[in-house]
């Protein structure tokens, strides 16, 4: 990957402030992570790229191929070898795009091992942009419902901006 002299978004732009929210929360991400949703559009969009934050393996899929994906796969499908692999999954602008995201999300549990965490960011109030398609905005008490629904416990949520 190029390197760029700036290394991150500048910290008042909506990027920087989802960026130091997942910074803030990387202690939790651990040795074996899932990024959904990890494809770059552009190679040199490096205000996306979270993979500097590994400590061991990172395994990005999408469902479309492209730079920083290593799998492209469906999220409410992930494949059955992965149950109880990862120590984290990380989910930042993603589930905005998910036709069902309560089939999706007992999928990253199921995914996870045992006190794995997931690393969710979203927007709430964001114009709607398809990649492909645009579906829900979800509210602090809407997204913890799914999660519980979806079987996480510990569940924290914070509005960062």
């Amino acid at each position: 990957m190029q390197q760029h002299a700036q290394t991150k978004a500048p910290p008042s732009s909506v990027r920087g402030r989802i960026r130091a929210w997942i910074e803030a929360h990387a202690d939790k991400l651990g040795d074996d992570v899932l990024e959904v949703g990890s494809r770059m559009h552009d190679p040199d969009c490096w205000w996306v790229n979270n993979r500097d934050l590994a400590c061991g393996q990172w395994t990005g899929i999408d469902m479309q191929s492209g730079h920083g994906v290593d799998l492209v796969c469906d999220i409410g499908t992930l494949p059955p070898e992965w149950a109880g692999r990862f120590s984290a999954a990380l989910c930042s602008e993603v589930l905005e795009h998910v036709e069902r995201p309560w089939v999706a999300l007992p999928q990253l549990r199921h995914v996870l091992r045992p006190g794995g965490w997931i690393v969710i960011t979203t927007l709430t109030s964001f114009p709607i942009h398809a990649f492909p398609n645009d579906y829900w905005r979800f509210t602090e008490s809407g997204l913890r419902l799914l999660l519980e629904d979806a079987g996480f416990r510990n569940i924290e949520t914070a509005n960062a901006f």
